[in-house]
């Protein structure tokens, strides 16, 4: 079988390109620093209600903490919190007195 040759295979690379775009939430930056002075307190049933970042991820806004007063004497606050889901987004809870 002199002669015969097989025939020549040239592998070229398969090229594929994958894009994956994945979106993660921001989280909300840590709390700031407030500073709460008592001789402000405007009555002594008043509570201080600390600040929280509110808006939607990637564009929070700064609410400032204030004094507020319960609703009723055995009131408490329960503070706005940010939650991440399963999918990586955050959700905001609000804040509300209990």
């Amino acid at each position: 079988m002199a002669g015969i040759s097989a025939p020549t295979l040239s592998a070229s690379p398969l090229l594929a390109e994958v894009s994956v775009n994945i979106v993660l939430d921001p989280a909300p930056p840590p709390p700031r620093h407030e500073i709460v002075v008592e001789r402000d307190r405007p009555g002594p049933d008043y509570l201080w209600i600390d600040g929280y970042w509110d808006g939607s991820p990637g564009r929070y806004v700064w609410v400032a903490g204030r004094w507020d007063r319960p609703p009723h004497p055995h009131g408490a606050w329960v503070a706005p919190h940010w939650d991440r889901d399963h999918d990586g987004h955050y959700h905001m809870t609000k804040g509300e007195w209990r």
